[in-house]
């Protein structure tokens, strides 16, 4: 075997010696330090020049296998095509190692520390592992293909870690990273940059802490996305995740996330569940959770999410149900919960506390909401809203509440769903006391004279609702002026041609315009008692326009 380097170091004769034979060179095990015990130090050009040069012994496999050595100068492979395996655990490199373009079986640099990687376009036809590495300079694996798992798992980044349009055929593993931001001009704020990566199996970020933006933009993610128990710190007036136009086949999971900027997953397609379970995440005065757009194959699961700032959900299809039970909201000036236009199987909102800020579910549809009068928050936006079901099952009186307190004033068609969904249940005296609360509504609404004549179809019939009013008003009519018409009979017009005086069918002339009895047209009052017979002709006159008002509306409903 002929290499290059002459004159090697023992360290790197040791290293030469291994290296044909596939054996591991441990040099923090005892007595393996330079003369004088100094730490051992192998030249980077020594290694390209093994690793490209060097050969197996016959019948064994070449690799370089060391542990514990620094490593001087560059280690330059790019372009390389290097089959030996690579494992060069706990080292320490002086200078960022370059792997542009290179070609290389397995790498694994687990515990080193290194002034940053450039590996951009590079190919690795087995497993890419850097765990717990300590990175003190930006990571580049832009355009990288890694034929095996990428294990970024427990590093000590310094530097931004670049994926964009990376494609990794097994699992990215990022559990327990430390990432810090990029504060070059160019990338300010960016601590992992992974834009059009393609993972073919899952992503493992159970415990991440980032400080800086995490950006997923346009990631293809084959299992699922987790993220469980993860910390994301933005920095000022930046967003802590962006993942929009993300595809996860199976669940995202975000549960117990902590997050102080805006997290967002707009117009991204997840095959399964999204969980943000406990999850706290906080951007006052701005929008904390963004899902706009998110479409799922499963539910969308927050129990106790903690949100400051603007949850939004606009548009968003949600294959099962939108669950916010024990949830608690905080948005002054605006919605807490913007959902509008959303679908779901179901909305639960069992204990949900909006602290302040507005409930928008404009054009949204469920198929059943849960909640309780007391989950309504002072101010809702619900035009539009269309559900086949409310849950629990309540007395309408207390189910008008928050549609009195629309935001946009008299909303007719929150009513007319309100009374909808008590018809479809069975209960049709719960509807019609919210059809009747609808028209009391929109008389609020109206000019004085418009109202004055909305207070007598109200008391008369309620609105054609309450049918039975306007009998017992006419039968409160009919007694008094038989009463008083049998005390008081008018005196006839015609004495000759006179039928025989009935206070109580010339009562009835007087208020049914329409039916007559010839008693009206044959006497006369006289005095007060004909100001009391106008009275009756006016008021009967109210009692049949209310009462054929009411029919109408009940037959058109019908």
């Amino acid at each position: 075997m002929t290499l290059a380097i002459t004159d090697p170091t023992p360290a790197e004769q040791r290293l030469r010696d291994a290296f044909p034979y596939g054996r591991e060179v441990d040099f923090t095990a005892s007595g393996t330090r330079e003369e004088g015990g100094e730490e051992p130090v192998v030249r980077a050009e020594f290694l390209r020049a093994l690793l490209v040069d060097g050969a197996a012994a016959d019948g064994a496999v070449a690799k370089l296998y060391a542990r514990g050595v620094r490593i001087s100068g560059e280690l330059d492979l790019g372009h390389a095509t290097v089959d030996a395996p690579i494992r060069l655990r706990d080292c320490v490199f002086d200078e960022q190692p370059n792997l542009y373009g290179a070609r290389t079986r397995q790498l694994d640099l687990s515990g080193s520390q290194l002034p940053g990687l450039l590996a951009a376009g590079s190919q690795v036809d087995g497993v890419l592992r850097m765990t717990g590495c300590r990175l003190t300079a930006p990571v580049s694996l832009s355009g990288a293909q890694i034929s095996g798992s990428l294990f970024l798992d427990r590093v000590r980044a310094s530097g931004r870690i670049r994926l964009d349009g990376a494609g990794i055929a097994d699992a990215l593993v990022l559990t327990g990273a430390e990432l810090r931001r990029d504060d070059t001009p160019d990338h300010e704020g960016v601590a992992l940059r992974a834009v059009n990566a393609r993972i073919g199996g899952g992503v493992a970020g159970i415990g991440i802490s980032a400080q800086g933006t995490v950006l997923l933009t346009g990631a293809r993610v084959e299992g699922s996305l987790n993220l469980e128990r993860s910390a994301f710190i933005a920095p000022a007036g930046r967003a802590a995740l962006v993942a929009t136009v993300v595809t996860v086949g199976l669940d995202l999971l975000c549960n117990e996330v902590r997050a102080e900027g805006e997290v967002r997953f707009t117009r991204s397609r997840v095959g399964g569940r999204v969980n943000f379970e406990g999850a706290r995440l906080d951007n006052p005065g701005g929008t904390a959770l963004r899902l706009g757009g998110v479409a799922t194959g499963a539910e969308v699961w927050a129990p106790g999410l903690s949100v400051d700032g603007q949850f939004k959900l606009r548009g968003a299809q949600i294959t099962g149900a939108l669950v916010l039970t024990g949830a608690r909201l905080r948005h002054p000036g605006g919605p807490a919960l913007a959902a509008d236009t959303a679908t779901a199987a179901g909305l639960r909102m069992k204990g949900i506390e909006i602290a302040e800020g507005d409930l928008s579910l404009r054009g949204a549809t469920f198929t059943t909401v849960h909640a309780s009068p007391g989950d309504w928050p002072d101010r809702v936006r619900l035009d539009g809203l269309t559900y086949q079901a409310l849950s629990p099952h309540l007395p309408p009186a207390r189910r008008l509440a928050p549609l009195a307190r629309d935001g946009d004033g008299y909303v007719p068609h929150s009513y007319e769903q309100l009374a909808a969904a008590y018809r479809r249940s069975g209960d049709e005296p719960a509807a019609r006391t919210v059809q009747l609360a609808k028209h009391r509504h929109y008389r609020t609404t109206r000019p004085w004279y418009e109202r004055s004549w909305g207070y007598a179809q109200d008391i008369a019939v309620g609105y054609g609702y309450r049918p039975l009013r306007a009998a017992v008003c006419l039968l409160v009519l009919l007694l008094t002026g038989a009463a008083v018409f049998a005390q008081y009979p008018p005196r006839p017009v015609k004495p000759a041609e006179a039928p025989g005086f009935d206070a109580v069918f010339y009562t009835l002339d007087l208020l049914l315009p329409v039916v007559g009895f010839g008693q009206e047209s044959a006497f006369r009052p006289e005095g007060w008692c004909q100001r009391l017979a106008y009275l009756l002709i006016t008021l009967g006159w109210i009692l049949a326009t209310t009462v054929l008002t009411g029919v109408t509306r009940v037959l058109s409903r019908q």
